[in-house]
């Protein structure tokens, strides 16, 4: 039997726009593919997990060598190098190490091995492309090839992994013993395995709740698999409930619709870089047209006719405004409003003034007037330089000296594009300061001075 376990999970993502990672090239590993999304309460670490100073916000390239975090409600979205439908999902509190890759197995395919320190992951690798993943925690290893499904470990002596379709081999790296789990089944393993036949293995959301169940140290192994069956159980029927509510309120709004003869119209999606809403039109009947316009804080933007059941692409302006989209026949109307931001990807630049190496030379202060220990002031003055003129489309500005975040504002805070801010400096010091400023849409400028204060 197993007596140890280890975990790990793949899943889907959305792109993120790069930015430059503080790591040295000595620290990173292969480049493996591409960070997608990550949230907030998500961290990476080049070179190895241990706690420092040097955790950054994941953006760009995916590398091996990489160490994710995440907090409450956290997650960071990878693809796979090779293959757009190859992702990885990092859950909420994880801890992550990817710690080596291999280009090719063989027959073109890639190994990707990681060590799951603790957390939930989900998981989808494309079948016959020869891909593989290798993940372990303590003493335990596992592999998949053409899989889908989600891994849980507790950090502590639990764990799971469900799947929705695939071949999962999980290995006791001690006794050499191993065991297969396949599509629509769950293995939870502490101290040993038991595998399980659940409706919901290899569900990410339902695997969030499998990882609160085995975290539970004060149940048996017996008694979290009662308690798995029962939450799968409790799972599907909320599902179903979903379901019928989602079908009979549709049913119910299409009566409504063919009673009236009056078109619908839906918003579906957004695009915030490239500026374009899109909407649907939907009851259309046979043989007959609508009017469908978009108005923008109540002024008109376009109209154009349409004659059936349709998607529709509109413009947006920049800045952020209320969108109102509005369809009309001889029958009546029907609308929905958006308030939607445009933020296009533009250049744009951040004035540090002065000179670029500013050396201060301040003669000592008299033996009877204090020196403020040695610090001297200076004033960093630097101006951003948008197209719109409008901190709005700003998302964050810091202000780092020597690595260290002396000023950073986000949102909301960012009130104006001029700043003065008072630095101090020890005498006989170099001192660098940068200012990092990131547009909406994950534009990126930074600027510096280096600030030399004579003994």
């Amino acid at each position: 039997m197993f007596r140890h376990l280890s975990f790990l999970c793949f899943v889907l993502a959305m792109i993120v726009p790069s930015m430059t990672f503080a790591a040295s090239k000595e620290e990173k590993g292969d480049k493996v593919g591409k960070i997608r999304a990550a949230s907030e309460e998500a961290k990476r670490r080049s070179g190895s997990c241990d706690e420092g100073p040097d955790w950054q916000v994941p953006k760009g390239a995916l590398f091996s060598h990489d160490c994710f975090k995440t907090g409450k409600g956290g997650y960071v979205q990878l693809q796979l190098k090779g293959d757009a439908e190859d992702r990885i999902t990092i859950g909420e509190r994880s801890l992550v190490y990817i710690y080596d890759w291999l280009d090719a197995t063989g027959d073109k395919g890639y190994r990707i091995k990681s060590d799951i320190k603790k957390g939930l992951m989900a998981f989808r690798a494309e079948k016959n492309k020869g891909h593989e993943a290798e993940f372990r925690t303590g003493t335990a290893a596992a592999s998949i090839r053409g899989t889908e499904g989600a891994i849980g470990f507790d950090g502590n002596k639990s764990m799971f992994a469900g799947l929705k379709n695939g071949k999962l081999a999980v290995r006791d790296t001690v006794t050499g013993d191993s065991l297969f789990v396949g599509a629509g089944e769950t293995v939870v393993g502490r101290e040993k395995f038991v595998v399980l036949k659940l409706q919901s293995s290899g569900d990410a959301v339902f695997a969030l709740k499998l990882l609160e169940i085995i975290s539970d140290t004060t149940k048996s192994l017996d008694e979290l698999k009662g308690l798995i069956e029962a939450a799968d159980k409790e799972y599907q029927k909320s599902l179903q409930a979903s379901a019928a509510t989602e079908d009979s309120e549709k049913n119910d709004d299409a009566e409504k619709m063919a009673n009236l003869n009056v078109p619908g119209v839906s918003y579906t999606s957004y695009d915030s870089l490239r500026c374009v809403a899109n909407v649907s039109v939907s009851n259309m009947q046979k043989g007959t047209d609508a009017r469908l316009s978009a108005l923008m804080d109540g002024s008109p933007l376009s109209e154009v006719v349409v004659k059936r059941n349709m998607p529709k692409r509109f413009s947006l302006r920049s800045g952020v405004h209320e969108y109102e989209f509005v369809v009309e026949n001889d029958a009546g109307k029907n609308s929905v409003k958006k308030t939607l931001g445009c933020y296009p990807m533009k250049p744009f630049s951040v004035k540090v003034f002065g000179k670029s190496h500013e050396y201060i030379q301040v003669p000592p202060a008299p033996p009877s007037v204090p020196d403020d220990d040695g610090l001297i002031s200076q004033t960093l003055q630097f101006q951003i330089r948008l197209p719109e003129n409008d901190p709005s489309f700003l998302n964050k500005v810091t202000v780092r000296q020597n690595g260290k975040i002396v000023l950073q504002e986000r949102l909301s805070q960012i009130e104006n594009l001029d700043y003065q801010i008072q630095m101090d400096f020890k005498r006989g010091t170099k001192n660098r300061v940068v200012v990092e400023v990131v547009h909406k849409s994950g534009f990126v400028v930074k600027a510096s001075k280096l600030y030399e204060v004579a003994k």
